[in-house]
């Protein structure tokens, strides 16, 4: 493990005593543990020969249905990093996830900062979650009842069809 490995894992400490889970980072590079409820998991990386901490959390699978529509608004939400402190969505392509990711220098923080940061992107992940699970919701209900919509015409033009077939 390498010195700044270990530097990591010191922070990891710090910030696992704070939100009361033993964290550590693997041989991988990786450190990933789950909110209480296991709803929501949460990633730090730090790749070798690297000097850039990576946070991250899946949010939710693309909703293939209304992806377009999905996809302008998590755009919208995305702009400038403004709407969830400075972290970003992105679309991790081989689980279809969409992500929420901040990135930090490990020589721009110290002990209580790393955890700061981490608490703070746990909460900020949590929120995002909430707010594109909520837009998921609303996204798949519109195009629940526009499918709806759809089969209702269907059957009052087989009705229409079969009237038309009587009168014949």
């Amino acid at each position: 493990m390498s010195g700044s490995s270990k530097i990591l894992n010191k922070y990891l400490q710090v910030a696992g005593n704070r939100i009361g889970r033993k964290l550590l980072l693997g041989e991988n590079g990786l450190c990933v543990f789950k909110s209480p409820d296991l709803q929501q998991e949460y990633v730090v990386e730090f790749p070798k020969h690297s000097d850039v901490i990576y946070f991250y959390a899946p949010i939710c699978r693309v909703p293939y249905d209304c992806s377009e529509e999905f996809f302008e608004k998590i755009l919208e939400l995305n702009i400038c990093g403004i709407e969830y402190n400075q972290a970003t969505f992105g679309l991790d392509a081989k689980t279809q996830n969409v992500v929420l990711s901040y990135t930090r220098a490990l020589g721009s923080v110290d002990d209580v900062s790393f955890a700061n940061i981490l608490c703070n992107f746990v909460r900020t992940a949590d929120r995002a979650k909430r707010e594109v699970m909520k837009l998921v919701d609303a996204l798949a209900e519109k195009y629940s009842l526009a499918g709806d919509d759809v089969a209702a015409e269907m059957d009052k033009y087989s009705a229409k069809i079969k009237l038309d077939k009587m009168k014949a």
